[in-house]
């Protein structure tokens, strides 16, 4: 009965796994597409010294690498923190809104 319960558990963590891999493959592509055609902007824009749509490009740019940033340290916190490293970070915190006297 004990198996059932551990194989019930096993399955559904694979079946959450794959769900999160899929959801980080779709955004890595999409990410990866923003990356590309915010590139091709850049270079338009700078090739025809399209001094009007400039800053737009740069600024798609800007945001376009934030976005894989943001799934970079998305996919990291995919793993999880030792419990020694988490008290201790638990800790600092605290510290940080302890008021000073």
């Amino acid at each position: 009965m004990v198996n059932q319960r551990e194989e019930a558990a096993k399955g559904s963590t694979v079946k959450k796994n794959t769900g999160r891999s899929v959801v980080l493959a779709l955004t890595l592509l999409f990410v990866l597409a923003a990356v590309f055609v915010s590139t091709g902007l850049v270079v338009y824009t700078a090739w025809h010294h399209d001094l009007e749509n400039g800053p737009f490009a740069l600024a798609f740019a800007a945001l376009s690498a934030r976005a894989v940033l943001s799934w970079v340290l998305w996919r990291s916190s995919d793993h999880p923190v030792s419990s020694s490293a988490g008290q201790q970070d638990l800790e600092s915190r605290k510290s940080a809104d302890e008021p000073t006297r």
